[in-house]
């Protein structure tokens, strides 16, 4: 009897980078640019790694634009998490609306929201990063629904209008972060302030 043991499988080579630092670098490339502006090799550099590595670890610059995309709304997580648990209602998105005037005019972020920028420019032409703007609009649809059923549970809006009010002021929202991405802030400011005035005066018209 034989006591050859079977041969060793040869391990891959051990990843020479930090892979979260590397997809941070390529979240802000392709934020600040566009997917169709960054080439491939423009990604490698801001990441710092051979195009071999860079197909190795993402397995194409689609695979690249999703690790980014979820990262991002991995980011975004805090701010999304307060609202989904919030239970002051109105006032939950009224903050929510002024973080998100906070991120879009800190100068040291890149103009707009990746998620919608990317909506806007890519739109359906990747099923992958299709899906993932979807849920990430579906998952700002919920909370900010979220937010108004307990809103309408305290008499502040009319029972069962949560979900068409919930869809108008997503809306709004995307649209406000689509204009930012210009790069003039004004309109978009504009924009969130008139959510944030629509909100007051559906507390006004119900208490009266």
């Amino acid at each position: 009897m034989s006591t050859s043991s079977a041969p060793r499988r040869k391990r891959g080579r051990p990843r020479e980078f930090n892979l979260d630092a590397a997809t941070a670098a390529l979240e802000r490339a392709l934020w600040s640019r566009g997917f169709r502006s960054t080439s491939v090799e423009q990604l490698a550099a801001e990441a710092g790694l051979s195009l071999s590595s860079l197909y190795a670890a993402f397995g194409s610059k689609q695979g690249v634009l999703a690790a980014a995309l979820a990262r991002y709304e991995c980011e975004m997580s805090g701010i999304l998490g307060e609202l989904e648990s919030g239970a002051r209602g109105l006032p939950d998105i009224v903050r929510f609306i002024d973080r998100v005037r906070a991120v879009l005019e800190t100068p040291a972020s890149p103009t707009g929201c990746f998620m919608v920028n990317t909506m806007v420019e890519v739109g359906d032409g990747i099923p992958e990063v299709q899906e993932l703007v979807a849920a990430y609009r579906r998952r700002i649809e919920r909370a900010l629904k979220a937010a108004l059923d307990t809103a309408a549970r305290a008499g502040d809006i009319e029972a069962g209008s949560s979900q068409d009010r919930a869809r108008l002021i997503q809306a709004a929202l995307f649209g406000a972060m689509a204009v930012s991405r210009a790069g003039d802030l004004a309109p978009a400011r504009a924009a969130l302030q008139s959510i944030t005035r629509e909100l007051r005066r559906w507390r006004s018209h119900v208490r009266r």
